[in-house]
Formats: C-alpha cells, sequence, structure tokens
C-alpha cells in the first residue's frame, strides 16, 4: 500500500517534550505510518529547540505537515523567527512545510534565559501580523512598542505561507489570538481548562474565516 492509498486519520499528535531524542523520528514515521495529517514538535526551554526538530522530522518523512509548539514571543526576535521557514520547499508535498509557529507567552517559561517584554499579551498581539508579513515578503511595519522589525525583507520566502498561531490559554490571550492570529493552538493536556466551551465557540464564531 502507497501512501497514497493508505487510509489518512485526520487529527494531530504531538511529539511530548520529555520524549528521548533517539525516538522522535521512529514516532514522526508512525504518525505518518497511521494516517496523522499533523505532527507537533515541542520547543522548551532546557529541552529541545522546535525548529532543528522540526527540520529533521520533515527529512524524514513524506507526507505529514510538521509545525512547531511553541516558539516564544519574548526570547525570539521576530525576523529570526520569520527567516525559519522561510526557504522554498525543496518538495511539492504540503509536508514540506511546518503548519505554522506558535508564540509563547506563559509568565516564568523564559524568564531564567530571557526576561521578556513586561507584557505579554501586546508582545503575543503584535507578533503573528508582524511575522506573516515578513513570511509574505513585504518590508517590515513600523516598530511597535516590543516587537522591531522596520524594513526588514526576506530575500526569499516559502511556496506556501504557513500559518502563524499562538499558543495560549487564557481568555484574554485566546481573544488575542483570534484577533491577530492564524489560529489558537492549545496543550493538548493542560492542567486545568483553559476556558469554557461557550467562551470557544463564541471565538469561533467571531473569528474570520
Amino acid at each position: 500500500m502507497t501512501d497514497t492509498d493508505r487510509p489518512r486519520r485526520p487529527g494531530r499528535r504531538d511529539a511530548a517534550r520529555d520524549l528521548p531524542v533517539r525516538q522522535i523520528l521512529p514516532y514522526a514515521r508512525r504518525a505518518e505510518e497511521l494516517g496523522f495529517d499533523e505532527l507537533w514538535v515541542v520547543e522548551d526551554l532546557g529541552w529541545r529547540g522546535g525548529v532543528a526538530q522540526a527540520a529533521t522530522v520533515l527529512a524524514a518523512t513524506r507526507r505529514i505537515t510538521v509545525g512547531i509548539g511553541i516558539l516564544p514571543a519574548g526570547a525570539r526576535n521576530v525576523c529570526f523567527a520569520a527567516m525559519e521557514p522561510a526557504p522554498p520547499s525543496p518538495s511539492s508535498t504540503p509536508a514540506a512545510s511546518p503548519a505554522g509557529v506558535g508564540t509563547a507567552c506563559a509568565p516564568g517559561w523564559s524568564s531564567p534565559a530571557a526576561p521578556g517584554p513586561p507584557a505579554r499579551s501586546p508582545c503575543c498581539a503584535s507578533t503573528p501580523p508582524r511575522c506573516a508579513r515578513l513570511l509574505r515578503g513585504a518590508a517590515g511595519p513600523a516598530d511597535g512598542r516590543y516587537v522591531r522589525c522596520r524594513d526588514v525583507r526576506l530575500t526569499e520566502t516559502p511556496d506556501v505561507v504557513p500559518p502563524v498561531v499562538l499558543g495560549v490559554r487564557g481568555p484574554k490571550s485566546q481573544a488575542v489570538a483570534g484577533e491577530t492570529a492564524d489560529g489558537l493552538l492549545l496543550a493538548p493536556n493542560p492542567p486545568r481548562p483553559p476556558t469554557s466551551p461557550p467562551r470557544w465557540r463564541t471565538w469561533a464564531a467571531a473569528t474570520p474565516r
């Protein structure tokens, strides 16, 4: 049976941050074999970087879409973050590009290494539209208070611009995702529900498609 003939299993798999490094590629290949649409690799302080993991998984798989969850807005300059998925895909398959770039805003995530901005929500609100603009090949807009990319322009842009999503939990931050990002990335097993299902439905109904 070829990959084309194999039944698809819509859904997302997450490579847990504590998955041993030697198991990441077998895990990714197995997820693809089972027909999952997406695999999200985890970037977390003290564990592994998301960009290197995503590139390695993409090189070892044929079809599955690979996302990075999540790049911290307070620690990664938006210009350099946009450069990661920017080079044109070497393949014509959708799996050749990451599904998107999340933006971490949780307090304490990067504080031991990078203090980040004093106001997380404004930084999160500013990052996705600027990153998407750079990925489309446009010049960076005027500098904001927390995100600076004025007149920066990428020499190469991806064939298909990946969505820029926000990985957030609180209701205010989720509202920011609905206003400024291409989507919302939730933790698969959060310690507590990030907000109520009615709020999710309200947010989804108000978000432009």
